[in-house]
């Protein structure tokens, strides 16, 4: 019995040892950091009608102005944790879902923009509220 106690003492322990579950967190949070952004930017796609936009600014263009800022904040997290992943695997697989991160993450910031800056222009000939002038 001691023989095999000290050959299992004798393997290398798992690089995460008793937290091997863990090694999982950076996709899961990548994966969760891609969701939030995805879906902020679906949402800054939604159209509201002209009666909604002229009846309440504070109901339609602020959201949508705070969607932009939370997809934009994200964004450079995600990005951030992707080129932090890209460096530090050593595996092919995972340089490719950062590299994919990356780009996803710039499509994302590219489509909320959009959405809101669509927004932003139907507001102004709706209600003449100009936004500093950007549309």
């Amino acid at each position: 019995m001691s023989g095999s106690n000290a050959a299992s003492h004798a393997d290398p322990p798992r690089g995460w040892g008793i937290w091997g579950w863990a090694r999982w967190l950076p996709e899961v949070a990548n994966a969760v950091i891609i969701g939030m952004v995805a879906f902020g930017a679906y949402l800054n796609l939604v159209s509201y009608s002209d009666e909604e936009i002229r009846q309440s600014l504070v109901d339609t263009y602020e959201p949508s102005a705070w969607t932009l800022i939370e997809v934009c904040t994200l964004s450079v997290v995600g990005i951030a944790c992707a080129l932090l992943t890209r460096a530090a695997s050593s595996r092919r697989t995972r340089r490719r879902i950062a590299a994919i991160q990356l780009v996803l993450m710039v499509a994302a910031v590219g489509v909320a923009a959009y959405g809101h800056h669509r927004l932003m222009r139907r507001t102004t000939k709706l209600t003449g509220q100009t936004f500093g002038g950007f549309p």
